[in-house]
C-alpha cells in the first residue's frame, strides 16, 4: 500500500505538471516501501539523484509556464523551489559523507513538503494558468 495515493486535491489542473507530480509521488512511494522493508539506504542514492534531476527539470517547466502566462506569484514560487533544491543538496551532501542514516528523514521531509507544496503553492498557479486556457499546455 502506498504512503501517498494520488487524490483529486493534488491536481493543479495542468495535465503535464500533474503527470510530473504523479511521477514524484511514485518515487516517494518507492522510498516508503524500501524504508518499510528496512532497505531504505539501498535506494537512497538513486532517490536523491532522481530528486536532483527532477527539481531542475520540473521546476524549470513550472517556472517557464508561469513566466509565459505572466503568473504574478512567480518570484515567490521560485524562492520556494530554491528552498527545496537547497534541502535536497544538503541531504545529498550528508549522504555522500556517509555520516548518518537519511532514508526515513528524506521520506518524512518529502511527504510533508510535496503535499503541502502541491496543495498550498502549486494549486495557485494551476488555477491561474487554467483560467487562461492552459490546462493542456506542455
Amino acid at each position: 500500500m502506498p504512503v501517498i495515493a494520488w487524490k483529486e486535491i493534488y491536481e493543479t489542473g495542468i495535465v503535464a505538471l500533474d503527470d510530473e507530480h504523479r511521477k514524484l509521488i511514485d518515487e516517494i512511494n518507492r522510498l516508503y516501501e524500501a524504508v518499510r522493508d528496512k532497505r531504505g539506504e539501498t535506494v537512497l542514492g538513486d532517490i536523491l539523484a532522481m530528486l536532483e534531476s527532477y527539481t531542475v527539470d520540473h521546476f524549470q517547466h513550472e517556472e517557464k509556464l508561469m513566466k509565459e502566462y505572466d503568473f504574478p506569484g512567480l518570484a515567490d514560487h521560485k524562492k520556494v523551489h530554491q528552498e527545496l533544491i537547497d534541502a535536497i543538496q544538503d541531504l545529498k551532501n550528508r549522504f555522500t559523507a556517509g555520516t548518518e542514516e537519511l532514508a526515513r528523514e528524506l521520506l518524512k521531509f518529502l511527504r510533508v513538503w510535496v503535499l503541502e507544496h502541491i496543495i498550498d503553492v502549486d494549486k495557485k498557479y494551476g488555477s491561474f494558468l487554467e483560467s487562461r486556457g492552459g490546462r493542456f499546455i506542455k
